[in-house]
């Protein structure tokens, strides 16, 4: 098939997990699925963390259009999914349609209260930034790293091959030990900064949209979407019996439901140019 002929997509992955995290999705898109990735957001000097993520949404549009000679479908998980809406909406010539997977999203009131935490000390508290800054970020040579993030509970339903293409994703051998490549004050920073605004993009998203959430998620939960939801009018699916991390616990799943949308998505364009 040539290069004409494929769907271009761009995945833009979860705070502090790399691209590369998420090969055992990758690998499950068609062949004819041209699949583009950011490596590590937001780790860039040109592009630092800032107010919103708005440097992250930058840093996409420049990405596809230094990288992609055609529109992407924009699927993106967690802070991924959520930049990727905005990008969708700053610049549709680009993006043809989003996939936001269990973004973390307030929307109404809860928006207004997330904006204040912003704004004190305690929004490490309220949210993983806490966590994040004073995360291990090296071990000795010879630990079994993927033991270690699998003792973990976040990662406690995670396919196997997934924790191990996160450790190969996000661990780097240095100064005779293994160390951490994905900035930990980058993600603290990212946490800190996740956007409280998204009510300005509302009537901006002219592409088709799905929201996939886990039944289970404990950041993208049905008290903080409403707003979302009803004013955008994007679509919203429920990924039944899992969590915020389902696309590296079921990636099978998770790339077919992408791929029957986005091909839904192209028959819908195919019959529309016909009838033009």
């Amino acid at each position: 098939m040539t290069n004409s002929t494929n769907i271009h997509l761009h995945f833009a992955h979860a705070n502090g997990f790399p691209a590369g995290s998420y090969q055992q999705l990758f690998q499950q898109f068609p062949n004819d699925f041209k699949v583009h990735a950011i490596t590590k957001f937001a780790h860039s000097s040109r592009y630092p963390v800032n107010a919103n993520l708005s440097n992250q949404v930058a840093e996409l549009i420049e990405y596809l259009t230094q990288n992609v000679a055609k529109p992407v479908y924009a699927v993106g998980h967690s802070m991924g999914a959520v930049v990727s809406f905005m990008a969708a909406c700053e610049r549709p010539d680009l993006i043809k349609g989003v996939i936001m997977l269990d973004p973390p999203i307030a929307s109404g009131l809860a928006r207004v209260a997330f904006k204040l935490l912003k704004y004190s000390p305690l929004i490490d508290k309220f949210s993983p930034a806490g966590k994040a800054k004073v995360r291990c970020q090296s071990w000795p040579l010879g630990t079994d790293v993927v033991a270690y993030f699998k003792a973990k509970a976040l990662f406690k339903h995670f396919q196997l091959e997934c924790i191990q293409d996160y450790v190969s994703a996000v661990i780097d051998e240095r100064e005779g030990k293994l160390q951490l490549n994905f900035d930990a004050q980058i993600e603290a920073s990212i946490y800190r900064n996740v956007p409280h605004n998204l009510n300005k993009y509302y009537q901006r998203l002219s592409v088709p949209g799905l929201l996939l959430t886990g039944s289970n998620s404990d950041v993208c939960v049905p008290a903080l979407l409403g707003s979302f939801v009803k004013k955008t009018k994007i679509e919203q699916k429920v990924f039944a019996g899992h969590g915020h991390m389902f696309p590296l616990e079921q990636p099978q799943q998770v790339a077919d439901m992408i791929t029957e949308r986005i091909r839904t998505w192209e028959a819908n364009d195919s019959v529309k140019s016909k009838t033009v």
